[in-house]
């Protein structure tokens, strides 16, 4: 009780010093609101991000300032409140909006490493994508009833909450309120000036930690692309490009490119040693071909730029030789500046180079915008899993990556020439389980002091998934071995897997870093160097004598000479050619979006049978044809239909369809909701094609 009325009395003469110095009882009392609520919601979605009220509390306590900074965050979005009659109402509007982004942060560190940020909104449709592979069903119905609930109680809090009865005095309440929210936005400027607060977040999990959710949420909102660069000029462009233009070029001769090696990129799917976990001891190496082609040909430690998430960042990294540092707080390019804009890349140098270009992925072709993002990296054709027959799938219905193996396969028997096959892996994605699910695992010692039950299910499942993958890995290397063309086969992981380890928890490495290894079936020199993500392709390119495109040519002169710029130098290229002037190519964006395909096969449609019931006037309807996928969905006068049942990759069969002489029949995969991935060529409906008349 005595608590309780020190508060009030605190309260009190808090709202009484407000007044006074703004001559107002009643301004004085609105600052006090936005405050403390500003103050009571920064303290909660805290809790919600840090797992624990206590380490809200500490963070107030160490890092009184940061904290001060993120509580003037949420009171700019939360002081326009005043101007409303229905003030108290739009106090829980907003303080909810600030809650939901704690809410899902907190969900979200449950599956992953990486916090909720700005750019997680422009991934929704893929969030959809996967929440069947990270929820239950039951789960699923649980977030929906508890979305409808909060939506509901917003609604009667409008009509339920008590209305201001006097007139809103606008001549006092408007410029309280700008000053509210400018005076929010001075603080963060003036925690950005001092330093307390950071602009750059080498690792975003670090920096929510750091600085905290509502900081680090509006820089991800607010952050987008490449800033820049204080001297970027046509002059200093040249600077850079000029000392590149000495360097060689290999060029293949169209007439004897069989000759040049074939590319194969592998990114592995959250892989990397098990072995470099602590605590964990293996009677058995799990992943005993990848051990041994670390051991005896070229690899090292790859530092990547995210943990257990991001793999399209890794991915961008190697590709393009860009660094994901440069870029906005959490972005993806791929759905961002890479949805309309083409960029230098691996597939574009080694098209001039004569080489046939493929991307191969085991998910679906509009995950994180792939169908359209490839185009504009070069690629000649993209082979994703609804293309694919006899896909197996894991435990958590991820396609397993042995599909990968035939799928390479058909890439390099594609063209005549040398290929270059960029393949992404899916296997060993999470969400790990917290229960037994498998039969079989690898054995682990007992790990009871080291780690809880729950997290020793997940590391079984996990481990079982490398296992399996490193098995591909190894039956493709035997393949390539005997194959009569030469070959380089490039093997990475892009992220550590969503475990929430610690540097302690690693015996060897970092948390940023995965493992990588070069194979090739000719003579090759092993070298045992660490590189990061964006250096990875480059560095290739250099083992072969290949020396196309400047970004690469970058690369491959300064971080062997340890320029001390090299970094920058790196950021005013990139900065040039996707958002400034093009001054390195005159101008003119020499790369044009590739006029891309959609898997390897073609989709036949071969003949149509239809078993017609006079009674109901309706017709069941069986496609034949060749290279269906259980994706294959068929098409009635442009009309998809959903409900199409996969038989096998020869049969496809729609129940319960009424149909008519002329209808235009076509099978296909489709695209998303946008369009076909492949399509069959149209079969005209006629009674011919009804086999009971």
């Amino acid at each position: 009780m005595k608590i309780k009325k020190q508060l009030l009395c605190w309260g009190k003469k808090a709202k009484e010093l407000c007044s006074k110095a703004l001559g107002s009882r009643f301004l004085g009392y609105s600052i006090v609101q936005v405050y403390l609520i500003s103050l009571l919601v920064n303290l909660v979605i805290e809790a919600f991000s840090r797992f624990s009220l206590w380490k809200a509390f500490g963070y107030l306590f160490t890092s009184p300032l940061i904290f001060l900074v993120n509580t003037f965050i949420i009171s700019i979005v939360i002081a326009p409140s005043i101007l409303s009659k229905r003030r108290m109402f739009f106090y829980l509007l907003t303080s909810t909006l600030w809650l939901a982004v704690g809410v899902v942060d907190f969900f979200l560190l449950h599956n992953r490493v990486t916090p909720f940020n700005g750019n997680d909104l422009r991934l929704i449709q893929d969030a959809i994508d996967v929440a069947f592979h990270y929820y239950t069903i039951f789960q699923l119905i649980l977030i929906a009833l508890l979305i409808v609930a909060v939506i509901a109680l917003i609604i009667v809090a409008f009509f339920k909450f008590p209305k201001r009865k006097e007139r809103v005095a606008y001549k006092k309440m408007l410029p309280l309120s700008l000053a509210l929210m400018l005076g929010g936005f001075g603080i963060v400027r003036l925690g950005i000036a001092t330093g307390v607060m950071a602009q750059t977040f080498p690792n975003i999990a670090d920096a929510y930690h750091d600085y905290g959710l509502p900081y680090c949420f509006v820089c991800s909102l607010v952050d987008q692309g490449i800033d820049k660069p204080s001297d970027y000029s046509p002059e200093k462009v040249e600077g850079v490009i000029s000392p590149l233009a000495a360097s060689p070029s290999v060029t293949v001769p169209a007439e004897d490119d069989e000759k040049a090696p074939n590319v194969i990129f592998i990114q592995l799917e959250s892989f990397f040693d098990p072995k470099r976990i602590e605590g964990l001891e293996f009677a058995e190496d799990p992943i005993p071909n990848f051990t041994a082609l670390m051991r005896n040909y070229t690899s090292g430690f790859l530092t990547v730029p995210s943990i257990s998430a991001g793999t399209a960042n890794t991915e961008f990294e190697v590709l393009t030789g860009m660094n994901m540092a440069d870029f906005g707080t959490g972005e993806y390019p791929y759905k961002t500046i890479l949805k309309t804009h083409t960029c230098e890349s691996i597939a574009y140098n080694l098209k001039a180079l004569g080489y046939g270009t493929h991307a191969i992925h085991n998910n679906t072709a509009t995950f994180y915008g792939r169908n359209v993002v490839y185009r504009n990296l070069g690629f000649d054709d993209f082979d994703s899993v609804e293309l694919m027959q006899n896909v197996v799938r894991n435990e958590l219905n991820w396609a397993k990556d042995e599909i990968l193996y035939g799928e390479i396969i058909t890439a390099l028997d594609s063209t005549p020439g040398a290929d270059l096959v960029f393949t992404v892996s899916v296997q060993g994605h999470g969400k790990y389980p917290d229960e037994d699910i498998l039969s079989n695992t690898i054995e682990l010692a007992d790990l009871n002091d080291a780690y809880s039950d729950d997290t020793i299910y997940g590391l079984k499942y996990y481990i079982s998934q490398l296992h399996e993958m490193d098995a591909f890995v190894g039956r493709l290397i035997e393949y390539l071995a005997e194959r009569d063309e030469p070959t380089v086969l490039v093997l990475y992981g892009d992220h550590l897997p969503g475990f929430d380890f610690s540097a302690d928890d690693l015996k060897a490495g970092e948390l940023l870093q995965t493992e990588y290894v070069m194979w090739s079936n000719f003579e090759m020199e092993a070298e045992h160097r660490d590189l990061h993500a964006y250096q990875l392709s480059a560095y290739v390119m250099n083992r072969l004598n290949y020396h196309e495109g400047l970004v690469s040519k970058l690369h491959q002169k300064f971080f062997e000479d340890g320029d001390e710029s090299y970094l920058e130098k790196l950021t005013l290229l990139s900065y040039d050619m996707l958002y400034g002037e093009m001054y390195c190519f005159d101008g003119e964006n020499p790369y044009e979006p590739t006029d891309i395909v959609y898997g390897f096969r073609d989709v036949l449609l071969n003949s149509v049978e239809v078993i017609y019931d006079e009674d109901e006037k309706i017709g069941y309807l069986t496609v034949i044809g060749e290279n269906f996928s259980p994706y294959t969905d068929i098409y009635i006068n442009g009309e998809r239909y959903k409900n199409t049942i996969y038989l096998n990759e020869n049969e496809v069969f729609l129940p319960n369809v009424k149909l008519s002489e002329g209808d235009s029949i076509v099978v296909g995969m489709p695209m998303g909701d946008d369009g076909m991935l492949r399509e069959s060529q149209p079969h005209t409906f006629t009674e011919a094609d009804i086999i009971n008349p």
